[in-house]
């Protein structure tokens, strides 16, 4: 594919994702150096920015089959990564899978497998 197409392509992916009109919070954990039996500690957050986020509606067992509960749409240079957090109208998710979708050779968007925060207390 000629390099102005793929550009084309890219420019209607995030006008796609942009006219979604919703935008995450994005936030990533700090760990302590220390780490536990279960994996390092968490001991605060960074927030990286705000970022827009087109949530795909999928039934529940497309979603149970994912171990997902939700899946969103990202820009490929919003720089989500794994275990990262984005709060979405209100509700706080952990991103458990980051994958990137191809568009004739270039990164058009990421799916983000969202798992729903869990906090222990």
């Amino acid at each position: 594919m000629q390099p102005r197409y793929s550009n084309q392509a890219q420019k209607e992916v995030r006008w796609l994702i942009e006219q979604s009109g919703l935008t995450a919070v994005l936030t990533r954990p700090q760990s302590s150096s220390d780490t536990k039996f279960f994996g390092a500690n968490e001991t605060s957050e960074t927030t990286i920015g705000t970022i827009a986020v087109e949530m795909k509606d999928l039934p529940p067992k497309d979603l149970t089959e994912l171990g997902a509960d939700a899946v969103a749409h990202v820009l490929a240079d919003s720089g989500v990564q794994e275990e990262d957090f984005l709060a979405i109208d209100g509700t706080r998710y952990r991103a458990t899978a980051v994958k990137p979708h191809n568009f004739f050779g270039a990164v058009s968007y990421l799916e983000l497998h969202l798992t729903l925060e869990r906090r222990d207390g």
